[in-house]
Formats: C-alpha cells, structure tokens, sequence
C-alpha cells in the first residue's frame, strides 16, 4: 500500500502499485489531461511508470520546467521519425534538448533543404495526429547492438558499445519507430501540440572530431 506524499504535503494512500497518471486522476481529471511525465523522489519518470513503495511525487506539466524539456525532447524524437519516413535510409545518431529548443544530427548523402524542412515539419504534424503511444523496453545491451546493426543504423550502434558491457539499455517506441533513449517520455506522440519548428539546417561532425563523417544537423524549437 504506498502511501504518495504531494509536494503541498497532503498525501494519498493507494491499496496496491500506482502509476504517474492514477495519481494525477485521483488529484484531478483536468491535471490527468495536462499531466506529461512525474517527479519521484527526485527522478524524472514517465507517467506509466510503477510506483510500489511510499513516495514523494510531483506531477509534471508543461507549466514546469522539466515538462518543456521532455516536449522538446519528443519533438525531436518525432523530427527523427519523420525524416526516416519522408528519406528512408536516413541513419539517426544524437538528439538532445538545448536551449529554447533541440536538435538531432543525422547521416545522408543529400544535402537536406529549405523545402525539406517543410516536408519534415508537416510530417511531424502527421505524427503527432496520430496520436500513436509511447513505450518503453528495457534491452540487452548486446541485443541492442545486434538490432541496431541489423536495421542498419550503425551509429547508433556504436554509442550502444561504448556502455559497459553487462548494462541493460532503455528503448523508447513512437508507435514501431524506436531509438536508444533514457527518457522520461510523454505517453504519446499527440501530446507534443503543435508549437514547433525547424529553424535550419547545420553540419557537425560526429562525436565532434573532423576526422570523422560530417553530419547534418536540423535544429527546432517546441513550446507548450
């Protein structure tokens, strides 16, 4: 019976394992729907996320700063997606939160253009009425790195063996598309809204060293 103690100190006793969202329902309907990722104990979670034992809990909403990161984040997530359905072949390799934004750096011959953004962008609103779920695996580090080299995405591969071996690694999936990610996530691509755009296109190399490949970075920005 976890007892869930509110950051206001009110506290809520549940009969059995608890998730972010059956906490943020019995709150309230109107926090359930605003509701993007939790706080428990201090770490960032997805809302799915299984609560066994008593917890301080804070519900995370877009009026937070940890909930705009994880909407940029998954905005970024579904930048990737897109452009692997509109350029197929296209390999993804790192897309973080910066700044009033993101990016995702990715590996293609063709130069991406100013029309292409566009075509990304109205992919990403395709996306995102889609409104397909979010989950999360854990995986074997080593699967991971076969998978990953199977499907052909062998950046993200190596990132996979630069993790110690015997440590399991974090899946997240947009419906089947899927990356190596820690997360939080929210818990499906239609939570994202509307409120972003690709800002332009950049090169980097990857990992940051100019012996390596030249990759293209397409930077956004998301808000609530």
């Amino acid at each position: 019976m976890p007892i869930i103690k509110l950051p206001d100190g009110n506290k809520i006793e549940f009969a059995k394992k608890v998730t972010g969202l059956n906490i943020a329902e019995k709150i309230s309907k109107s926090l359930a729907k605003q509701a993007l990722i939790i706080n428990v104990n201090g770490e960032l979670r997805d809302l799915t996320y299984e609560i066994k034992d008593n917890s301080s809990v804070k519900i995370i909403t877009s009026k937070d700063k940890e909930g705009l990161e994880v909407l940029r984040h998954d905005a970024a997530h579904i930048m990737a997606m897109a452009v692997q359905e509109l350029f197929p072949g296209t390999q993804v390799t790192i897309g973080p939160v910066i700044e009033n934004g993101f990016y995702y750096d990715f590996s293609r011959k063709e130069p991406f253009t100013e029309e292409d953004l566009k075509k990304i962008e109205n992919k990403m609103r395709e996306i995102v009425d889609r409104d397909v779920p979010t989950t999360r695996e854990v995986w074997n580090r080593d699967k991971a790195i076969s998978h990953f080299k199977e499907i052909g995405e062998v950046y993200k591969a190596e990132i996979i063996e630069s993790i110690p071996k015997g440590e399991d690694v974090s899946i997240y999936f947009h419906g089947n598309w899927h990356d190596l990610c820690r997360g939080p996530h929210l818990p499906s691509t239609g939570k994202i809204g509307k409120y972003f755009k690709l800002t332009k296109v950049s090169g980097a190399y990857w990992r940051g060293d100019s012996n390596n490949e030249m990759l293209q970075r397409i930077y956004g920005t998301s808000w609530a």
